[in-house]
């Protein structure tokens, strides 16, 4: 399952902060029930009942329950972000995410927003998720819960409130499990010693969260005040695209990067990603599948980069790769080919907007060395027609007809994705870092396409856009394709700890 769970991230940039004076939440069942694999959505019904929009603060706890060779592994992850309700009624998808093995996740759900100076909160009822194994494990039943509006502080139900109580439920339990152990005063001085470090650990928790979840709203409230990001978010909205997710990750409450992904009604994406420092945007840009499309077919219709493509054609080599590179203005793309050798080409282009200002192909020198072995080989071949003359004058031969064997081998896909793992590893020692980013990178790629029963060469973007609702973990395979661009361009600089975790992670999606 993945580490975080995103549930909503939608924008209030264009809109004023109004408030309501009631408001209702229900969702159909108190219990869901997704098949391993699926992705888990959960319809939210949304009632607001006064004619105007209200704003405030949805806060959610995803506690999660694993059991894994008998040991069931807990987890919880609270988070809070600013939800905006338009008048009248609405359906929001909340999203939690795909399971990778069967485990069980219960959602507390609380939206807190300001009425005249009160308080007022919706907090419903726990919400719990179940990842099945089997579709007959399935088990959804009709169990409506609704909640509406409350004046004063959260109920129990809070995110927040939820969490203390369950931690300290955990302490209460351990505890009294000592105490039945614990009869001489020796005992007791190590009880209450437990008590002390059990009760500083709890509030270390509860302080660590806190400062997370303050840390991530306010960062979040100043990119949403940006100007520049604000006009970026509203030409895509103007277009047709819709938010559905964001990384943030902030240092401070003014500094950090970001990265907002969109879809539209076509499965298109778009996304936008920079960095903010002290509160000023120093790296921002947008990018649009479309764009890249259009970009690619201007490319495709250069007359160079025709001819490079043929020359390559007819040597043997194949496209295999597709990738994108964007610094500000100027986008990259790079090709690469491979021939049955596996020697590599690349045909690399430069945009500046929308105009082709470079193109360039790289491809390793010719080889004549496999020419050394058939002249080698033409003294054997006179000696061996003279014995054999020599031989059918003394003797007939009797010889049995070979049936060659033509049919063709089944190609192991996961050998060769672990041999090009196995390359990466031996290039990133010889400091070949571009080889050694590509080939994991490539790796990944091979493997997912015979996986996904694609069975063809396909981009990064590509390969991307079929993992949706599989049990692989879409972020971190598109965090690996970027770090081999950067790479390749020379735009990151490698690093040993970096490029062990992607080794692992690519060893993991292999034999997941």
């Amino acid at each position: 399952m993945n580490k975080s769970f995103l549930l909503l991230f939608l924008f209030t940039v264009s809109f004023p902060s109004v408030f309501a004076e009631d408001l209702v939440m229900y969702v159909d069942q108190s219990e869901y029930y997704f098949q391993v694999g699926e992705n888990a959505i959960v319809p939210l019904e949304i009632e607001n009942n006064y004619g105007q929009q209200i704003s405030g603060m949805l806060q959610y706890t995803i506690s999660q329950q694993i059991i894994q060779s008998n040991t069931q592994i807990s987890s919880s992850n609270t988070q809070a972000s600013t939800f905006a309700i338009d008048d009248g009624n609405q359906t929001v998808s909340l999203e939690f995410g795909i399971g990778n093995s069967p485990s069980t996740l219960v959602v507390n759900l609380n939206f807190i927003y300001d009425d005249d100076g009160i308080q007022t909160n919706v907090s419903l009822d726990p919400i719990t998720i179940h990842f099945v194994s089997d579709e007959s494990q399935k088990n959804n039943m009709e169990n409506r819960m609704q909640s509406s509006s409350q004046k004063g502080s959260p109920s129990q139900n809070n995110p927040s409130n939820q969490q203390q109580q369950s931690i300290q439920q955990k302490l209460d339990e351990l505890m009294n499990q000592q105490s039945d152990h614990l009869q001489d005063p020796q005992q007791r001085l190590q009880n209450n010693q437990l008590a002390q470090d059990s009760s500083s650990l709890k509030k270390e928790i509860q302080q660590q969260l806190q400062e997370e979840n303050a840390l991530k709203q306010e960062f979040e409230k100043q990119l949403l005040d940006n100007e520049d990001f604000s006009k970026f978010h509203q030409q895509f909205l103007q277009q047709g695209y819709n938010a559905t997710s964001a990384n943030l990750s902030p240092n401070s409450p003014s500094t950090g990067d970001f990265e907002v992904n969109y879809e539209n009604e076509h499965d298109k994406w778009a996304k936008i990603h920079g960095s903010m420092v002290n509160g000023t945007l120093t790296d921002i840009e947008k990018q649009t599948q479309e764009e890249q499309d259009g970009l690619v077919s201007k490319l495709r219709e250069d007359v160079t980069f025709q001819e490079y493509e043929k020359r390559l054609a007819s040597e043997g080599f194949v496209e295999q790769n597709l990738e994108f590179i964007s610094n500000k203005n100027t986008m990259s793309i790079s090709l690469e080919y491979q021939n049955e050798e596996i020697q590599t080409a690349k045909i690399t282009a430069e945009f500046d907007g929308d105009e082709l200002t470079k193109i360039h192909l790289e491809k390793p020198e010719d080889d004549y060395s496999y020419l050394s072995y058939p002249l080698g080989l033409i003294p054997l071949v006179v000696i061996g027609y003279f014995l054999y003359k020599k031989l059918k004058r003394s003797k007939k031969i009797s010889v049995n007809p070979i049936v060659p064997n033509n049919m063709p081998k089944k190609f192991d896909y996961v050998l060769a994705s672990n041999d090009l793992i196995r390359e990466a590893k031996d290039d990133f020692q010889e400091k070949q870092y571009k080889d050694a980013y590509g080939k994991v990178s490539k790796a990944i790629r091979l493997f997912l396409s015979y996986e996904l029963n694609l069975n063809r060469e396909i981009t990064n973007e590509g390969i991307l856009l079929h993992l949706a609702n599989t049990k692989y973990p879409v972020n971190d395979i598109e965090h690996c394709f970027k770090l081999s661009s950067l790479v390749e361009f020379a735009k990151h600089h490698p690093d040993k700890k970096e490029f062990d975790e992607i080794i692992t992670m690519a060893k993991y999606i292999i034999h997941v």
